[in-house]
């Protein structure tokens, strides 16, 4: 079968290879897979810049349909479309092998049958978008009507602008200049009510809109700055995103005006079914994110991604390129 793999330490040394269909245990599923997803942290390890364990096909953005059960798996049987839910060490593209493959070994017990009514494409997707669940819920616990400003227009942050208003409210969508001809038409395709470019005249308007709610998803040290001196008196800023530094954040102003600062890393897998129920209902629509290439074609991808010409890419191990 195909896989892409991290052949050894440094940057570069990735190669689509043959290798053999993996064997399974009696608490693990063999998973045909559907499609995996193309995350930032998988372009950090083709640099060298994340952790992992070579040799090992990388890819933890996964969906797939079970090819075999182990002897004492229960709750699941072959044709099941799964996603990974969490719960697996060494984590799957990083330490063990993941879903850059044709077929892939997954312990039962991080794995998730999701429900009818949920694609295979945004199945794979499912482990994403618990992290956007997590900062529109519990961190910065949009209530209808709120206003709220979402910076960083990439796939936490598309998804965190569809979720905001599924909570009932008001979006500004904040991005930069490049995001012009291909995420902002996205963002308000997921629901934003404005889209802004980033500068004074932008965070002028935020001021005077008294924005209650703050999201970052960028990780961009302007933007978070940004954020503690424009969101509204009381307000929240919850950062979901993490650049190089420093960050110049006004902490008289955090103190005196009553203002919330939340760091999230992750989401909560307890969501997990209330998003496939989003999914299956239609009320939570990734397609418009996606662009689905051939596991084949995964340099143009990678290039693709780093150009950001795409947001969220989709491999197909069986496609052809």
């Amino acid at each position: 079968m195909k896989a892409l793999r991290k052949t050894a330490p440094g940057a570069g040394n990735m190669e689509l290879q043959e290798v053999s269909i993996p064997e399974i245990g009696s608490e693990d599923l063999l998973l045909k897979v559907s499609f995996c997803g193309l995350c930032g942290s998988d372009l950090h390890i083709e640099d060298d810049l994340h952790p992992y364990m070579p040799p090992v096909t990388i890819g933890h953005e996964f969906s797939g349909v079970v090819e075999a059960v182990g002897s004492d798996v229960d709750g699941f049987a072959r044709g099941d479309l799964v996603a990974f839910r969490r719960g697996w060490s060494p984590y799957p593209g990083v330490g063990s092998d993941g879903g850059f493959a044709e077929f892939m070994r997954a312990p039962a017990a991080s794995m998730w049958k999701t429900p009818a009514g949920v694609t295979q494409e945004s199945a794979s997707q499912l482990e994403t978008v618990i992290t956007p669940m997590r900062l529109v819920r519990d961190e910065a616990k949009v209530t209808p009507d709120d206003r709220v400003v979402v910076s960083g227009v990439g796939t936490i942050g598309l998804i965190t602008i569809a979720l905001a208003k599924l909570e009932g409210a008001q979006v500004v969508a904040l991005g930069t200049e490049s995001d012009t001809s291909l995420r902002f038409p996205l963002a308000e395709k997921m629901g934003a009510d404005e889209t802004l470019i980033f500068g004074d005249e932008a965070l002028n308007r935020i001021h005077e809109w008294k924005a209650i709610r703050w999201i970052d998803a960028s990780g961009a040290a302007p933007a978070i700055e940004a954020a503690v001196a424009h969101v509204a008196s009381h307000g929240t800023v919850v950062i979901a995103g993490m650049g190089p530094g420093p960050w110049n954040v006004d902490l008289r102003r955090l103190t005196m005006d009553n203002i919330v600062l939340r760091g999230v890393w992750g989401g909560n897998i307890d969501y997990i079914p209330q998003a496939a129920a989003l999914m299956a209902r239609g009320d939570l629509d990734l397609s418009p994110l996606f662009t689905t290439m051939s596991l084949t074609d995964w340099r143009e991808a990678f290039a693709a991604l780093r150009k950001q010409e795409v947001v969220k890419v989709l491999l197909d191990p069986f496609a052809e390129g």
